[in-house]
């Protein structure tokens, strides 16, 4: 049989209410510092579980947190949800998840999650039109000056990865990926030393299929460029592979950056050199952003700016021209 709380108050020598606070963390609680510790003593000991029903009628609270962002297929997005999903779950939270593929199902992705009736939602794609109530929002990847926000600086670490390509000797740089901040930064960069060349870009999604195509696209030019920035590891490492199909020895023929620094790329042969966005650090932030939020709703929203770092492995090496 389920231990109740009516148990608990039993062996404390407490009333049910008092237990009830206690596990509440209610601080006007008015019970001795031992009578407390001997409460939580005896839900460990009897292995209870409160019944989170009960609890979210009492408060009008759900505990959960919508999470919503675009599509797995872009490798790191599965990392951040898993360590958003985490993190709430320590903190006692449910998560409950939505995706899209395309543009035209954000949309129902936001009807799904506010139907449940979340407490508060994490997003890379913020849209308050869709949100009739007042939902504390944490956004991903953007600013905006009227909710809490966290996103990535890559302006340093590109500019240390094209110094550092630089320094190889590497003058002709390809860029595989879909137009958005990461290109900017790279365009940026790439102005900054004179080396633009539209040519040298390929436009795709963070998809691993894309990396293949780009390499494709570059290997039939007459002159290739011999380094190439990714939009992420998983477009990094299936470019890798196609120019290892085609006879190519990465870092010596061909030197290739990523960006995400996700597990998988410090197992790669070689080893991928990357831009480190630090996964599990931005996730940690986003979930105490937000708890933060349902303690202090009326505080000015919070925007957060985190660096990235280039991470040197083995795909980069010495300029060499194709014979």
């Amino acid at each position: 049989m389920a231990v109740t709380m009516k148990d608990i108050a039993e062996r404390a020598g407490v009333s049910r209410p008092v237990v009830c606070a206690v596990l509440g963390g209610k601080s006007t609680c008015r019970v001795s510092d031992e009578k407390k510790q001997r409460i939580l003593e005896l839900v460990k000991e009897l292995g209870f579980q409160p019944n989170l029903q009960a609890q979210r009628l009492r408060s009008g609270k759900t505990r959960t947190v919508g999470i919503l962002f675009a599509s797995f297929r872009d490798r790191i997005i599965g990392d951040v949800m898993m360590e958003l999903y985490r993190r709430l779950l320590k903190s006692g939270y449910t998560s409950i998840f939505a995706i899209w593929e395309k543009a035209s199902e954000i949309e129902q992705a936001y009807k799904n999650v506010i139907r449940n009736q979340v407490d508060g939602i994490i997003t890379c794609d913020y849209h308050p039109e869709w949100i009739q109530e007042k939902i504390p929002v944490v956004v991903y990847g953007k600013q905006y000056p009227e909710t809490d926000c966290i996103s990535i600086d890559y302006s340093t670490a590109f500019s240390e990865a094209a110094e550092y390509l630089c320094s190889l000797g590497h003058s002709r740089f390809g860029y595989i990926g879909c137009h958005g901040e990461r290109y900017e930064n790279y365009a940026a960069v790439m102005d900054k030393y004179g080396l633009a060349d539209s040519d040298y870009v390929f436009d795709g999604m963070g998809y691993p299929e894309n990396g293949i195509k780009g390499m494709q696209f570059f290997l039939r030019m007459e002159k290739p460029p011999t380094a190439i920035f990714c939009h992420n590891d998983s477009v990094a490492l299936s470019a890798m592979a196609e120019a290892q199909r085609n006879g190519l020895e990465i870092g010596s023929d061909i030197s290739i950056i990523g960006i995400d620094n996700t597990l998988e790329s410090g197992f790669s042969y070689p080893a991928l050199t990357t831009i480190d966005t630090f996964i599990g650090q931005k996730a940690g932030i986003m979930v105490d952003l937000l708890l933060e939020r349902f303690g202090a709703p009326e505080k000015k929203a919070v925007s957060l700016t985190l660096k990235s770092k280039l991470i040197i492995r083995k795909s980069c090496g010495p300029a060499r021209e194709r014979t």
